[in-house]
Order: C-alpha cells, then sequence, then structure tokens
C-alpha cells in the first residue's frame, strides 16, 4: 500500500488543537458538575459515559498532536549537512543528537531554526579549534557539537553545545545594544537570537569554558500542550504539579530528615540518597497547614540530572490539564509553567518544576 501525504496548513492544525482543548476543559466541567450530583443509577451510568467521551477525546488529541510533531532525531540529515557545506578543511567535526526521540511541534522548529543553524555556525567557524590546536592541548582530533532536545513541564528545551574554546565571560552583555561581538568572534548574532527566542516567551541560558567550549540553551513554551497534572494541596491553595516530573510520593518518619547549617535546611535521606527538600509553602508565601516535615507528604521530583522533595501539606485526584502560557495575556510569573481551567471553571496554576529546584539551589 502506498503512503499518501497531505500538505495541510499549520494555522488549520492549530485551530483542531485548540477545540480539542476546549472539549478537554468542557469534560471537565461536566464531570464536576456529575460529581456534585446526589447518587443514584442515572449518576453511575452519566459518569460511564463521561469516562468513555474522556476517551475519545484523548485519542482524538494524540491523533491531531501527532500530525504536528517530527522526532528531533530527522533534523539530523540538516544539521549535519549545514556543518559539511562550512566545515575548515584544518577542522573535524562530529555531529550528536542526545533525545532524538523528543517530538517537536513543527512549528517550534521553524521558529528556531535559524538560530540554530546559527549556533551550529558559530561553533564551526569560530569556537572549534582546527585539529592541529586540538592535539596539541591534549584534546581529541574530532571536535564535538552536541544538540540535546527534551520536553519537561510544557516547555521544549534544546541546547547547543561544543566543547572547543569557548570565550571569556566578560566579552558578553546581552543587555548592552553595544556589545563586543565581531565576525571573527563565537558571540556573532547571539544579541539577536536572544530577541527571536524572547518573542516566542523564550529564556536563553549561556555556560562557557575557555578550555571546555561552549553550551547555548533554549526554553520555549510548547505551543500546545495538555497534560496529566496532580493537584496538590498548601493551606488553602491548590496547585497542579505535572506528573512527568514526578519519581515517587512519601510520608517521612522523623529519622529520613536530615537538618543541616542552622536547622533551617533539610536533606531526605532516601535509600542511601540526599534529596534537598524545598517547602513550597515558604517558596510560595503562604501559609501551611503544617509545617512539621514529618507530618506532610513529600513529593520526589526531578528535572534533568537534579532532584528535589517538594513539601506539601496533601495530594488530590489526578486529571488531565490543557497548559496555557500567561506571558501571552499578562508576563512572566517566576515558578509558573502555565496555567489552566478546572471543572469548576476557577483558573489552576501549573508549577514549573525546573525553575524552583533551579532558584532554589541558589539560595
Amino acid at each position: 500500500m502506498n503512503t499518501s501525504n497531505v500538505t495541510v496548513d499549520l494555522q488549520k492544525l492549530e485551530k483542531l488543537l485548540n477545540k480539542v482543548g476546549d472539549l478537554v476543559i468542557t469534560n471537565s466541567m461536566m464531570s464536576q458538575s456529575v460529581e456534585n450530583l446526589p447518587n443514584s443509577e442515572e449518576k453511575k451510568n452519566l459518569l460511564e459515559k463521561i469516562t468513555l467521551f474522556q476517551r475519545h477525546i484523548v485519542e482524538l488529541q494524540d491523533y491531531a498532536t501527532d500530525i504536528r510533531m517530527i522526532k528531533f532525531e530527522d533534523m539530523y540529515s540538516t544539521y549535519n549537512e549545514l556543518i559539511k557545506n562550512i566545515l575548515p578543511e584544518n577542522k573535524s567535526i562530529k555531529l550528536q543528537i542526545i533525545g532524538g526521540e523528543t517530538k517537536v511541534d513543527k512549528s517550534i522548529i521553524e521558529h528556531l531554526e535559524s538560530s540554530i543553524k546559527i549556533l551550529i555556525t558559530n561553533s564551526v567557524l569560530y569556537g572549534i579549534e582546527t585539529t592541529d590546536e586540538r592535539t596539541n592541548k591534549g584534546k581529541t582530533a574530532d571536535a564535538i557539537i552536541k544538540i540535546v532536545a527534551q520536553q519537561l513541564n510544557g516547555q521544549f528545551f534544546i541546547s547547543i553545545e561544543d566543547d572547543g574554546i569557548g570565550f571569556d565571560k566578560d566579552e558578553l552583555d546581552l543587555d548592552d545594544e553595544i556589545s563586543k561581538t565581531n565576525e571573527d568572534n563565537q558571540l556573532k548574532n547571539i544579541t539577536t537570537i536572544k530577541e527571536h527566542v524572547k518573542k516566542l516567551n523564550g529564556n536563553i541560558e549561556i555556560k562557557t569554558d575557555l578550555e571546555e567550549g561552549f553550551i547555548f540553551s533554549i526554553r520555549v513554551p510548547l505551543t500546545h500542550s495538555i497534560l496529566d497534572g496532580l493537584n496538590i494541596k498548601i493551606g488553602d491553595n491548590i496547585f497542579i504539579l505535572p506528573t512527568s516530573s514526578i519519581v515517587e510520593s512519601i510520608q517521612p518518619s522523623k529519622d529520613m530528615i536530615k537538618l543541616v547549617g542552622d536547622g533551617s535546611s533539610a536533606l531526605l535521606m532516601l535509600r542511601n540518597e540526599f534529596i534537598p527538600i524545598i517547602r513550597l509553602h515558604e517558596y510560595l508565601n503562604i501559609i501551611p497547614k503544617t509545617k512539621e516535615l514529618s507530618q506532610g507528604i513529600l513529593i520526589i521530583v526531578k528535572s534533568g540530572t537534579q532532584k528535589a522533595a517538594f513539601f506539601i501539606d496533601e495530594f488530590l485526584q489526578q486529571q488531565q490539564v490543557v497548559l496555557k502560557t500567561i506571558e501571552t495575556n499578562f508576563k512572566k510569573v517566576d515558578s509558573v509553567a502555565g496555567a489552566t481551567v478546572r471543572g469548576d471553571g476557577s483558573i489552576g496554576i501549573i508549577i514549573d518544576v525546573k525553575s524552583i529546584i533551579e532558584n532554589s539551589s541558589h539560595l
């Protein structure tokens, strides 16, 4: 059987996914209304039909989303061909893609394509040493450009890394209109990339070392995201924690808690591993039901290679939610990945696990 391909306008697919998101919210509202009815055979039948309807919505969402998605590894040939076309004769470079199985919305790749190509070009021409220079330093003759891709908390993360010469951090000031970049410097066009990513409501992060190379990371919201979330309660407040970030949850005993320093910081000892505890009530500046660690719940979460234990009062039901970015109609809010509409019509805040872990590690 021959495979047929049809070209579809991305805007039409966007409208389709928006409608699927509306269906998820409406189904949640219906479910909430039925739950409030007195117990009866009719209520039971309605709940069964709502569950079936939800299953159909999930399948529809999967089909609609899959149309827009590509595996990031499909971009390998494009980026590898770019390297071959501009590679100087006195350099040897290999391309690696980590997280190639990550599925990415085509529109995100289209928006980021020019930025990724600029970063690859800068690494090839300015960031990576010649073969002779590398061998004289004790490095491998073949340099590596590594592209790492992943989805987390309703956001797409991508980093472009090389093991070249990096640059002096003092050379770069992205907030300065007149930067010290020039055509013989790896920093060329980075300010332009920053402005481009900002338009996508994203962020960038740069790590560099004069001996070990250069890492440029980009984080942008997914254009569409229906995710599974766990409702957690802190005091009178309910937040949503993406289940993709959750490792496990426990109610710790006192001997599992190890206080450090002046006692204001604590570690969870779990299977010979020490995990930093983040008291979300302190981080979010709200009044909890309890401040005693052994009387609450610790949810172990993970972001990349970092783990943390979020201290909360209790966790509630799990549900599928439609993630909406806040930046579009308001502004970026620290530690918030987005918001959703709950079944009762109220707004639910979705926690950004990555930023909370990173911010807490700097305290």
